[in-house]
């Protein structure tokens, strides 16, 4: 075994301690968790795409994907600026 048996549990336990509040419920925590694998399943999933593609269209639609989500971060940081400017 390459990665030993629990790579993505240990890496997992990572993210938790770095984004998932300490009073977080089972219920936050499970939905996080959801999230974390959910994410690696589309990145292998986008890896089995953009290895059936020429170089110039898997270059493309990396692009692309950046592209979204750096939007999504962007859209992000906006929020939170606009919720703390609106403090009091």
């Amino acid at each position: 075994m390459i990665l030993g048996p629990h790579m993505l549990a240990t890496e997992f336990e990572h993210f938790a301690r770095a984004n998932i509040s300490a009073d977080a419920g089972p219920g936050q925590r499970a939905d996080m968790q959801r999230a974390f694998y959910g994410g690696v399943l589309l990145v292998l999933n986008l890896t089995a795409i953009l290895a059936e593609l020429d170089d110039a269209q898997a270059v493309e639609a990396l692009e692309e994907i950046r592209a979204e989500a750096n939007a999504f971060a962007l859209a992000q940081f906006l929020v939170a600026t606009r919720l703390l400017e609106a403090r009091p």
